[in-house]
């Protein structure tokens, strides 16, 4: 689906308040930047800032990663009911084709986890916006399996994606030893190996008694 207009200003404008907090906060700290000097520095009135954001810790988080595009939630669902592991693997899959399609800079995703690691209220922040990605995608796992499902396992799926996920950005982000300029997919792949080997069966043989 391609991006209207109306929609791509809204996004440019986004970027360009979160672009504006982050540098106020390197150059300030962030405990002395306002709403009114974030909305100066992206031109935008206060305003309008409320507009896209709640508070300047939100607008710290960014891009961070919220939602998966309808229509990969679509592809996803429409997969049908699988053994919980098939799920897992598909919903891991369908994170990092996302990552792939639209990545994030090195440098910034550094600065936020940063950030929020310094900051309890941008942590906080943080959080709910990963709480919130997890209960869209475990909604759509619901949606997936059906009412059969058993009712933990949506969120036991979600949960332990994210956690994989998000393991595999702050590798990503730490790593500061090239220009900045790749992907987090063979991070956060990486991830979700080590993710599979850890739930795979152990088919060791027992060594019998004497």
């Amino acid at each position: 689906m391609r991006e209207d207009l109306r929609d791509r200003r809204r996004r440019e404008t986004s970027q360009t308040i979160h672009e504006a907090v982050m540098r106020l906060a390197r150059e300030h700290g962030f405990d002395k930047v306002t709403v009114d000097m974030i909305s100066a520095e992206a031109g935008v009135s206060p305003r309008t800032f409320f507009n896209y954001f709640p508070s300047k810790e939100v607008a710290v988080v960014g891009r961070t990663p919220g939602a998966l595009p309808p229509q990969l939630l679509d592809t996803f669902v429409a997969g049908g009911p699988a053994h919980p592991r098939t799920v897992l693997e598909e919903l891991t899959r369908a994170i990092v084709d996302q990552m792939a399609a639209d990545p994030p800079e090195r440098q910034e995703v550094h600065d936020i986890f940063m950030l929020a690691h310094g900051t309890p209220s941008v942590f906080a922040a943080l959080m709910t916006r990963f709480d919130g990605f997890r209960q869209s995608l475990a909604a759509a796992v619901a949606q997936r399996m059906g009412p059969d499902a058993d009712e933990g396992i949506p969120d036991l799926i979600a949960t332990v994606a994210m956690a994989a996920v998000r393991t595999g950005m702050e590798r990503w982000s730490s790593d500061l030893t090239t220009d900045g300029s790749d992907s987090p997919v063979p991070y956060v792949e990486r991830s979700v190996a080590l993710l599979h080997l850890l739930l795979a069966p152990d088919h060791t043989s027992t060594r019998s008694a004497p």
